[in-house]
């Protein structure tokens, strides 16, 4: 039981239920997450447009910006976040063991080296973010990364770390 009320589909006013409709056609279902912000309308369609702006497909897939944020979460012990983006991850074709290997131990999940080099950044975004300095950067270059990666994987990171504050303070339980 979330620490907040959540606003059900059925007590929703008309605004709130096609911001909920399009949520559950994106997902197949309505979230926990959405239901405990639906007191706050406004914030759940800037979320929602900044969940587009970030995870879009550009320098990197939208598939690999949620291994980014199974990884994120994995390293938040964000249970909530690692149950729906697993979910969404074998919506891509990212097998569970996979995705399981990110959530829990990213360092020596089956992945190349050049993705390996871009969640030892993601790790290090999350616990240390005042350490993150040019070197972090210059390493993610050598491993082949290019600015519009690096600024994508940067934006990645924050909304998953901002996904997994919210879910912690609301005391929101697992969808599945």
């Amino acid at each position: 039981m979330p620490y907040v009320n959540e606003i059900e589909a059925s007590q929703a006013d008309a605004r709130l239920s096609e911001i909920y409709r399009k949520i559950e056609q994106k997902f197949g279902f309505l979230p926990h997450y959405f239901m405990a912000l639906g007191a706050k309308p406004d914030v759940i369609e800037g979320q929602v447009k900044l969940n587009g702006a970030v995870m879009q497909d550009g320098a990197l897939t939208e598939a690999f910006k949620e291994q980014i944020g199974v990884v994120v979460s994995g390293i938040n012990a964000s249970s909530y976040c690692i149950a729906i983006h697993m979910e969404l991850l074998r919506r891509f074709g990212v097998e569970k063991p996979l995705a399981r290997k990110l959530a829990t131990d990213y360092a020596n999940a089956p992945v190349d080296e050049k993705a390996r080099t871009l969640f030892r950044f993601a790790d290090k975004l999350t616990r240390k973010p005042l350490d993150i300095e040019e070197t972090d950067v210059a390493e993610l270059r050598r491993a082949g990364w290019d600015d519009a990666a690096i600024r994508e994987t940067v934006l990645t990171v924050a909304y998953f770390n901002y996904i997994n504050r919210v879910s912690f303070g609301l005391g929101l339980v697992a969808d599945f």
